[in-house]
């Protein structure tokens, strides 16, 4: 019997006990104010009932998981759609709605599912709903590309189902914790077909009432969940508000109960507020040049090299995130058991002036798309005065979030794009999705030995060592090859009214809202 998922979760633990949740820097740290959370507080016994209204950033992109194309998206599906596997907040996989796996040879994993699930519409979620939703996910109609690996789906029996994989790969569990995990009714697919996510229907804690596209989405508690007692609340409304200040304000007022995604430039305001609770974590969040490396000027690798050096990241730190967080010089923030304590991408304007030279370049220029937001355009206005000091000038687009993410990423048209690469609970996701040749984020390709490394990360189940092939890809794809330009690690901020307790944060900087209850 092939013992790889035994070591695999005995060498996870051993090492991510190491794994610190950190808390970055700001005026004053968590355990100097009793407003601040880092999770750690006495557990309080969970109260059943109410409504809880939350306050959002950015509306969802598409209801159904498969079809999903933004990184926000996440926290809204969880509460909607239970996953075969989830995680806690230091990413180490936990069951969900497979209670247990096992791995009977390196290149086949069994799955054993909860008993007595039911999907919202009453449809019975068995392994022959698992092998309709890992098949689902695999179609040509489908953005999420994690699951390739798995070359048939076997149901064994109604609580068992059994994944046959083309090469062993160590990423799958976690894989199934995040958009390829969540398993979507059957029935209401068919029923509904290309109008399905207008009528999503999943397993989770909470089903889909209505949704005001960028306004508020509707959830109410599902009385058949499957997890005893749960959920907490009577109904949940999300209330989609873009800009920062106003979601503050909202719940300073007592509009909302939570403030998601709260900018460091607010933290020091927030923290001295006795009605406020702050929640704050180092997380995977990395704002980020993306790059169309396929069109000028950055098919010119001496010229993406000089953007690289010429980016002061300690300065962005401490001028626009106000101290908080650290610079990004890999795929990872530290605290990450992935991440590469050596990695450094030098500031080095005299440098970046040189491979400008090298670049031949006349007068080089590139248009910047990046998101409308308050912060994004300090971002956005930082970066353009760096580069000026080089040589560059950088001209700058702002737009919504959905239409940027598809103007530079399905119309290809734009040089370079500001967003962030958002957390994901295992390695490989990240670093496939940014550097994969097949990537639907990666425009320009991939290279043989970068798709190599990738094979070979999720070949072995100990961490330091696929840590060591991911420490190699960041070097290669980041440090000699500037695929895409990283610029930091903030902290996740959120802040929420005292009353709100159970949510919960996490590395991958994704808030958890499915646990959350009310103080009566």
């Amino acid at each position: 019997m092939y013992k790889l998922q035994i070591l695999f979760f005995v060498r996870l633990l051993l090492l991510l006990a190491f794994t610190m949740t950190v808390v970055g820097c700001s005026s004053k740290s968590g355990s100097e104010n009793k407003h601040v959370s880092n999770d750690n507080a006495k557990e309080e016994k969970p109260q059943k009932g109410g409504e809880a209204v939350l306050g959002y950033s950015t509306d969802i992109s598409n209801y159904d998981p498969i079809k999903s194309s933004s990184g926000g998206d996440q926290s809204l599906l969880w509460p909607v759609y239970d996953t075969l596997v989830t995680f806690n907040q230091k990413l180490e996989p936990q069951p969900g709605l497979a209670k247990s796996w096992e791995f009977t040879d390196e290149k086949t994993v069994v799955f054993h599912l909860q008993e007595n699930v039911k999907f919202h519409d009453g449809t019975t979620f068995d392994a022959e709903a698992v092998k309709f939703n890992i098949e689902r996910v695999n179609s040509d109609n489908s953005n999420v590309s994690e699951l390739k690996n798995i070359e048939s789906v076997e149901v064994v029996d109604p609580l068992t189902v059994k994944f046959h994989l083309m090469q062993p790969d160590t990423s799958l569990i976690l894989v199934l914790s995040d958009y390829a995990g969540m398993m979507v009714s059957p029935t209401a697919v068919k029923e509904n077909g290309d109008n399905y996510s207008q009528h999503p229907v999943g397993a989770g804690p909470y089903k889909f009432v209505s949704r005001v596209p960028n306004g508020e989405i509707v959830l109410a508690a599902f009385e058949d969940y499957w997890q005893e007692g749960k959920p907490y609340l009577d109904k949940m409304t999300i209330k989609i508000i873009a800009d920062e200040n106003t979601r503050i304000n909202a719940l300073k007022s007592g509009e909302i109960d939570l403030a998601f995604n709260i900018n460091a430039a607010n933290l020091s305001n927030l923290e001295n507020d006795p009605k406020i609770v702050v929640k704050k974590i180092l997380g995977m969040k990395r704002p980020q040049l993306y790059l169309n490396r396929n069109i000028e000027p950055f098919n010119n690798k001496s010229f993406r090299l000089a953007v690289q050096h010429g980016i002061n990241r300690e300065a962005l730190v401490k001028s626009i995130n106000f101290g908080d967080g650290e610079p990004a010089y890999g795929d990872f923030p530290s605290g990450h058991w992935a991440h590469d304590n050596e990695a450094k991408i030098e500031y080095n304007p005299k440098k970046a002036k040189k491979l400008l030279q090298e670049s031949g370049l006349k007068n080089p220029s590139f248009t910047l798309l990046h998101y409308s937001s308050a912060y994004e355009s300090r971002l956005a206005e930082a970066i353009k005065g760096q580069l000026k000091e080089i040589g560059i000038e950088v001209n700058l687009q702002s737009m919504e979030l959905t239409a940027a993410v598809s103007t530079f990423f399905a119309e290809k048209g734009t040089p370079a794009f500001l967003a962030s690469a958002t957390g994901k609970p295992d390695p490989q996701m990240l670093t496939n999705s940014q550097y994969s040749k097949n990537s639907y984020y990666n425009l320009g390709g991939g290279s043989q030995e970068i798709d190599s490394l990738l094979s070979e990360a999720v070949l072995n189940d100990d961490l330091k060592e696929r840590a060591k092939v991911y420490h190699e890809i960041g070097r290669q794809a980041l440090l000699e090859e500037a695929r895409v330009i990283p610029l930091l690690f903030p902290s996740a901020i959120d802040a929420t009214s005292p009353k709100l307790k159970g949510y919960e944060q996490n590395m991958m900087a994704k808030g958890v809202f499915s646990t959350i209850w009310l103080e009566k």
